[in-house]
């Protein structure tokens, strides 16, 4: 199953190993759970992504640190649960598709 979760993406690394395998992480901040008492201030996590996701990334790389919304799917590793990401893009203003915009030609002459 694949979730869309908004995070603050601080940086992203790409990898390639001699016997063929390749892949990517992800690198988030997000502030502690303000209602958790053993924690404060910010936690970093890393979601793993594919090689190519760094492309994605590379066009808002003057923008990092920034929100962006994350496809996602859970996969089980070593007994764990962990994210890996799909895809990623930046959100739009209201955090939905934004609709065409009106064509202010007609609407001048009404």
């Amino acid at each position: 199953m694949i979730n869309t979760i908004q995070a603050r993406v601080i940086g992203a690394m790409r990898y390639s190993m001699d016997n063929g395998v390749k892949g990517a992480k992800l690198t988030l901040m997000n502030e502690a759970d303000a209602g958790n008492e053993n924690r404060v201030g910010f936690e970093v996590a890393t979601i793993s992504a594919p090689y190519d996701i760094l492309d994605q990334l590379r066009p808002l790389a003057d923008k990092m640190p920034c929100n962006l919304e994350i496809d996602a799917e859970m996969r089980t590793s070593q007994g764990k649960m962990t994210m890996h990401a799909i895809a990623v893009r930046q959100p739009t203003a209201s955090g939905h598709p934004q609709a065409a915009p009106a064509d202010t030609k007609q609407a001048a002459k009404s």
